[in-house]
């Protein structure tokens, strides 16, 4: 009986070596390495996409309900300045051209100062109150309101001119017309400021200028 024989220069009692593999991911951990990455990018992409989907985002559609509100305060204001100015134009009005007339070549009495300064008043009235309202609405406010105070004061300057003498009674003439030139810019500029609140709140173009002041000639 013929006996196994030992290949040369290996030793009777040493296992056979066995070839070193290098390591490698199981396929179970590569999966679930996987999937994690991919809920990562799947939340950051819900938070950008699910208020959308969802109704938009709350932050942003509480600051869309305040601007509505904003908008619909500031129409209001508008158009009770628009009745405002209608009714302090005809005032205005009446005062500017006397003035002009008394100022130039022409004369006034003092009972017609008196009347023109009864009349500022009444156009005055509704501009005692300035409720806060939007950027538009109040400069137009505060214009119509600035129009009518240089209005009053070419009056005052023309009163003085009245009890004044010689060179100072004619000075005072003539700042008094310069004054009145004036109140007619400011107003002019705040009712154009007004239009602009108009079309701002969705009131649409008003129109309060002066007779003939209108650049769109109505």
């Amino acid at each position: 009986m013929k006996t196994r024989g030992r290949m040369p220069g290996r030793s009777a009692h040493q296992p056979e070596s066995r070839r070193v593999r290098p390591s490698r991911l199981r396929p179970r951990a590569v999966a679930v390495f996987a999937a994690g990455a991919v809920a990562g990018v799947l939340a950051a992409l819900a938070v950008v996409l699910l208020p959308s989907a969802f109704g938009g985002d709350p932050m942003q559609d509480r600051a869309a309900e305040l601007q509505e509100q904003e908008r619909q305060r500031d129409a209001e204001l508008t158009r009770a300045l628009v009745t405002a100015a209608e009714q302090a134009r005809a005032e205005v009005t009446t005062v500017l051209d006397g003035l002009e007339q008394a100022a130039g070549s022409g004369s006034a009495t003092a009972e017609q100062v008196t009347q023109w300064r009864q009349a500022l008043d009444t156009a005055a009235a509704p501009f005692a109150e300035r409720p806060s309202g939007g950027t538009e609405v109040n400069l137009a406010r505060s214009g119509l309101a600035g129009a009518i105070t240089t209005l009053d004061r070419a009056v005052e300057t023309y009163a003085a001119a009245l009890v004044a003498e010689g060179e100072l009674a004619a000075r005072l003439r003539v700042l008094a017309g310069e004054l009145h030139d004036d109140a007619v810019h400011a107003w002019s500029t705040a009712a154009t400021q007004l239009d602009v609140a108009g079309v701002a709140t969705g009131v649409g173009h008003v129109h309060v200028f002066l007779d003939g002041a209108d650049p769109h000639g109505s």
